[in-house]
């Protein structure tokens, strides 16, 4: 007999794990609830199954070496859940007493010491356990409350905002898109590469703040393409700049539209799932395959055919590091997967990963819309100039500021490589867009509004790579000071003879995150300089340079 048997009341009945499971939830919809702007139930859904698994997992395991489900089986799920799922939270300040490194090795020992102990107790200590189970089931209970009644009501409140600019609606505003033949009588339209590398800068930044010669140009131009020496991104942010690529318009919509919370990602990301140019390219009949990053606003895309982000979303990616994942993957073999939840955002994994995934795409019978999210220059700085991966030391050695041209020499190693590997690839050669959705941070006052910011500081920030390759056609029509709103107009344009108009090239910066749909144009700042704030007039001192 087991020796809480004799304290039980002897009824055989199943008491089922309900404090591992809320707990389970709590640990995720908890973290939710910090990023409710840029978090919907469907981006938790697939870690609160993992957590939710997680529990009844660990209760199966008591029930199977116990021999019975009953209260302390129940108990003893409930202990492996809050210490495994709540790890970083319950052993974080243990671990920065002992030594703070990322890895939280240092504390595992005692997470462990925690499991075994704890559950050797609930085992053998022969004290009735069901009120202790419902005690912990209120606990549960009680925590789940708060992160999930904040949760439905953002997404109450604010989840309309999300369905503000349709996909279709927009589609439809632009007659010249419903049809258009190609230029040329070709039975097959080209294929279609766009490579977004984040935050490559423009060759006068980094050449004026970095002190890098981009030799890029030069490779580019000899191989045919149009570099714009003079572009900048329309909006300051990777959300606004794609949103409006993809849609081949200004974000006006979104600033007049009646949007709750001016911090709201939703609307936004929306635009990003699904799209103008998607819509027109899958009437062509071309094949859409996302290449893209953890960021939630290019992880997948539910318009695509095909998704291939190499890796854990955003959200699933931070909350497993808050679990005893972190520190067991440390321990455990290198694997491919268990390097995923390294310190490095994953970046080495990914990124080499998508860039062999793409070269190998090769000529399909129907044509390929090939979209690809790189977060090179983007931090973390965790490459080596050839790509080889640093250690967390390695690259807290070198630092943020030498980390961002060593990767500038892994961006362009990259684009050497998949410009060669498509032009010289049996069959058509492709239309190959190789851009930045806006370049690297400057050194600012982060209190300033960005519309009150020096012409200086928005060069920095909106000055970008942008390259574009039009196999067999001339380039008379492109400009140096194109940016990237018209880059599709032009490319449909040109291959599919839609007559869009080109837009004026204008360029816009919003306040902040809790402000994103106020814009300012500060065109003519940026390109001439006109209408600076003389320095101090907006009453705040001037900052001391570091490196965002």
């Amino acid at each position: 007999m087991l020796p809480n048997e004799q304290a039980e009341t002897g009824k055989r009945r199943v008491v089922l794990p309900a404090p591992a499971l809320l707990l389970a939830a709590t640990s995720v919809l908890a973290l939710m609830a910090t990023n409710l702007r840029q978090t919907t139930f469907g981006d938790v859904a697939p870690s609160l199954a993992g957590a939710l698994g997680f529990a009844a997992l660990a209760w199966l395991a008591a029930v199977l070496a116990r021999r019975r489900a009953d209260a302390a089986s129940a108990v003893i799920a409930c202990l492996w859940t809050v210490v495994c799922l709540f790890h970083v939270g319950i052993f974080g300040g243990l671990n920065a007493w002992l030594d703070g490194w990322h890895s939280m090795l240092a504390s595992l020992p005692f997470a462990v010491a925690a499991l075994l102990l704890g559950t050797a107790a609930i085992h053998w200590l022969r004290i009735p356990w069901t009120p202790v189970h419902l005690v912990l089931t209120g606990i549960g209970l009680v925590t789940l409350a708060p992160p999930l009644f904040q949760a439905t009501a953002y997404e109450w409140r604010y989840g309309g905002d999300r369905s503000i600019r349709d996909a279709a609606e927009a589609t439809a505003e632009a007659p010249e898109m419903a049809g258009g033949t190609p230029v040329t009588p070709a039975a097959r339209p080209p294929d279609i590469y766009h490579f977004i590398f984040d935050r490559y800068g423009s060759a006068e930044t980094l050449s004026r703040v970095y002190g890098i010669d981009r030799t890029i140009d030069g490779f580019l131009v000899e191989r045919g393409f149009y570099v714009a020496t003079e572009s900048y991104s329309n909006y300051l942010k990777t959300g606004h700049s794609l949103a409006s690529t993809f849609s081949m318009d200004y974000l006006d919509a979104l600033a007049e539209a009646p949007i709750g919370d001016g911090g709201n990602w939703g609307p936004i990301l929306a635009m990003l799932d699904d799209h103008r140019v998607g819509r027109f390219l899958r009437a062509q009949g071309y094949a859409h395959l996302q290449f893209g990053s953890w960021w939630t606003g290019t992880y997948r895309s539910s318009a695509a055919d095909e998704n291939f982000p190499e890796g854990f979303s955003e959200f699933g990616m931070h909350y497993m590091r808050r679990t005893i994942l972190r520190p067991l993957f440390h321990v455990l073999p290198r694997t491919p997967f268990a390097m995923r939840l390294d310190w490095d955002n994953a970046q080495c994994q990914r990124v080499a990963r998508q860039v062999e995934r793409i070269k190998e795409i090769g000529q399909r019978d129907e044509p390929v819309y090939v979209f690809a999210h790189i977060l090179v220059p983007h931090g973390p700085f965790v490459f080596a100039p050839d790509g080889r991966c640093l250690t967390q030391m390695e690259a807290a050695a070198r630092g943020d500021w030498q980390g961002y041209i060593d990767q500038i020499a892994y961006a362009d190693r990259i684009i050497e490589d998949v410009v060669t590997t498509l032009q010289e690839r049996d069959g058509p050669s492709p239309i190959i867009l190789i851009q930045a959705d806006e370049g690297p941070f400057p050194s600012r006052d982060d209190r300033v509004p960005w519309q009150e910011a020096s012409s200086e500081e928005l060069r920095e920030k909106l000055g970008i790579l942008n390259a574009v390759y039009f196999p067999g056609v001339d380039y008379d029509l492109l400009r140096g000071d194109m940016t990237p709103v018209n880059t599709y107009r032009m490319v449909f344009n040109t291959f599919f003879g839609t007559g869009l108009p080109i837009l004026p090239d204008r360029l816009y910066a919003f306040p902040d995150d809790r402000t994103l749909y106020e814009f300012h144009d500060v065109t003519d700042r940026v390109r001439t300089g006109a209408g600076d704030m003389p320095a101090g007039s907006d009453g705040h001192q001037p900052a001391v340079p570091t490196l965002e």
